[in-house]
């Protein structure tokens, strides 16, 4: 909290980038850790996430940090096309279908699909997020919003991992089988695991727009993917 005070714009930067990654790896490993699911394709949905923050906020003028759940909406929704057919696969298998995902998505954002996305420009002039009246502009004031919704999702992850939903995730992660042989729904619990990640990256990808103020699709390449699953 204190670390504003003392350091320069480049270490202040530096740190929110930490920040947003961090925030990307908790969701990840809500399926990744926690179930067991190798997904190299959530760079996706941080992408679906800031694509919809840029796209509302530039041509109807939402307000950035109401759009956080509705991009967090939309990226769940994709993430509900994704899973659906393939939640059943494991191992290597579902690994290479998000490794697909996340291949479709940069391609489709390069192509300008529907005309909204900008192409390989990607799109500019994102507003800069305002709370309690205040425009957060200065690389300071990111920080305490960033590393704010940090805190918020270390917590409520930590009690995510507690809570039945968390131990449900943990058993299918140790033992699919004994898993279903006391009455998990292990299909349903992956497919809510998938879900709720990607809403969480989506909400993610807002904050990074915001930052941005730009977004465009050399931002959420394969190689993003692979260094957000190293994380």
């Amino acid at each position: 909290a204190v670390c504003p005070l003392f350091l320069n714009n480049y270490w202040l930067l530096a740190l929110n980038n930490v920040g947003l990654y961090a925030v990307l790896a908790l969701s990840l490993n809500i399926v990744l850790g926690h179930t067991g699911l190798f997904n190299m394709g959530h760079m996706a949905f941080y992408a679906i996430g800031a694509y919809t923050t840029a796209i509302l906020n530039t041509q109807f003028q939402v307000p950035v940090l109401w759009l956080m759940p509705i991009s967090g909406l939309f990226a769940g929704i994709a993430a509900l096309f994704v899973a659906w057919p393939v939640i059943r696969l494991r191992g290597d298998y579902l690994l290479i279908v998000t490794i697909a995902v996340v291949e479709i998505v940069c391609i489709a954002l390069e192509n300008d699909i529907f005309g909204i996305t900008g192409g390989s420009n990607g799109i500019f002039g994102i507003d800069r997020p305002m709370l309690f009246g205040i425009k957060i502009f200065r690389e300071w004031q990111f920080f305490y919003l960033i590393w704010g919704f940090l805190g918020l999702t270390m917590i409520l992850f930590h009690l995510l991992e507690k809570s039945r939903f968390g131990r449900a995730l943990n058993y299918i992660k140790q033992d699919e089988t004994a898993a279903e042989g006391s009455g998990i729904s292990t299909a349903h619990y992956k497919m809510m695991a998938f879900i709720f990640a990607a809403f969480w990256a989506g909400m993610a990808g807002t904050l990074y727009a915001a930052k941005m103020n730009t977004v465009s699709p050399g931002s959420f390449t394969f190689g993003e993917s692979a260094m957000l699953f190293a994380i």
